[in-house]
Order: structure tokens, then C-alpha cells, then sequence
């Protein structure tokens, strides 16, 4: 496997594992976060010398320095900030900027069908837990999914 490869198939697998995470437990935890920001680093070492892990500190920090303000409103969490990071660290400023872009249209898709299954297990006589928020790594993992294969790009 090349090292492009084995750099995005570890990247889907850390937004995969957070997503899975996320829904099962409503937190991604930070052992996690920090594999994908030291793979991240890594894969951008070993691409690019010191300016491929200065596109990483950039991407992890674009990251942080855009979904700050909407962690402080609390609207997202602190694991959603820090998996942001980790795409960041994998696909730069450029990249992250893309998947947080399509996230937002990824969430509101996430945030239908949330409700709609929430609306159906009343109907069904379900009994439904007090709504715990929408798990935002989902999207951000389809959000990433989706730009990496080149699905969607927006600029």
C-alpha cells in the first residue's frame, strides 16, 4: 500500500471509529484524537519534509480557530473540535476548510433523519430517551468521506 493510501485509509478509520463513538456514547475519546493528530503529523512529515508537517499544524489549526466559536455557544463539543483537528492534520487548511464546508450540509441531513427515527420510535410505542443532541462526528465523517473520494469539492 502506498503512503497516500495508507494515510487516507487511516484517516477514515479514525473518523469511523469517532462517529461510531459518538453515537454509542455521545463523546469521542481523547486517546483517539491523539493517534489522528500524531498520524497526521506523521503522514505529513513523511510527505512533505518540515513544510508537509507545517500544513498539518496549519490544517489542525484552521480546524480549531473555525469551530472555536461554535464550541464556545456550545453547539458542538470538545471531541468534534478536536476530530475537526485531526482531518486538519491529515488534509491541511485547504482540506479541512472543504470538510467542515460539507459538514455543515451533512449535518442538517443528520439532524432529518435524527429526528425522523426519533418521531418513528414514538409512533411505534418506543419509549425515547431525553434527546441527547445530534452526534456531529457523523457528519464530519461523511463530510470527510465524501471530499477525499472527490465526491464533493466546493471551491
Amino acid at each position: 500500500m502506498t503512503a497516500p493510501a495508507l494515510s487516507m485509509t487511516s484517516l477514515w478509520i479514525l473518523v469511523g471509529l469517532a462517529a461510531i463513538w459518538d453515537v454509542a456514547q455521545r463523546r469521542i475519546p481523547n486517546p483517539l484524537i491523539l493517534v489522528g493528530l500524531v498520524l497526521g503529523a506523521g503522514f505529513g512529515a513523511q510527505a512533505g519534509g518540515f513544510a508537509g508537517l507545517g500544513s498539518s499544524v496549519v490544517g489542525m489549526a484552521v480546524g480549531l480557530a473555525v469551530l472555536i466559536a461554535p464550541f464556545a455557544a456550545r453547539l458542538l463539543g470538545g471531541g468534534d473540535v478536536k476530530l475537526v483537528m485531526v482531518v486538519g492534520a491529515f488534509l491541511g487548511w485547504r482540506g479541512v476548510l472543504h470538510v467542515i464546508l460539507i459538514g455543515a450540509i451533512a449535518h442538517g441531513a443528520v439532524a432529518v433523519l435524527w429526528l425522523l427515527g426519533r418521531g418513528l420510535a414514538r409512533q411505534l410505542g418506543r419509549p425515547v430517551a431525553k434527546d441527547p443532541g445530534i452526534p456531529h462526528a457523523v457528519a464530519y465523517a461523511l463530510a470527510t468521506l465524501a471530499y477525499t473520494l472527490g465526491a464533493v469539492h466546493l471551491f
